[in-house]
């Protein structure tokens, strides 16, 4: 996490993940418009790229390359890298924690689908463009 002028933290998440995290926040966005077994589907597909790419990191993380063993120390400074020459973008931390609950909520909707489970998707996909609005760092135009 690196500070900002704002007194914000930001957190450097690879540039992959965080397309992936934009897609699923795409489908998200569809689905909760129109609740169809079609938006379902492209939400199921979204999840399971990010389940992949996390998958990745995961599979990155735990091996010796790139890590202290081989000299170097910057290992795990990117949240979803997945070698040694991840690009970053910083991301402001309440939004991280704001994709991160949109993330649970559409793999309990897609998972169990429910009223319930689709009006938290609803407002955890709220909750995500709030936060994107109290962040003066986030530029315009990103989903």
């Amino acid at each position: 996490m690196f500070g900002h002028e704002d007194g914000q933290d930001e957190i450097a998440v690879d540039i992959s993940l965080a397309s992936d995290l934009h897609a699923v926040e795409a489908s998200v966005a569809s689905y909760v418009k129109d609740p169809s077994a079609a938006a379902r589907n492209q939400l199921l597909v979204a999840l399971e790229a990010l389940d992949e790419r996390i998958n990745q990191s995961d599979a990155y993380e735990s091996s010796v390359a790139g890590s202290g063993a081989l000299g170097f120390s910057s290992k795990g400074s990117v949240v979803g890298e997945t070698s040694a020459a991840s690009i970053a973008e910083e991301i402001p931390e309440a939004e991280w924690q704001a994709q991160t609950i949109l993330i649970r909520a559409a793999k309990q909707e897609v998972t169990t689908p429910s009223p319930d489970h689709l009006a938290a998707l609803s407002a955890a996909h709220q909750a995500l463009a709030a936060a994107r609005s109290s962040s003066p760092s986030t530029p315009e135009g990103t989903p």
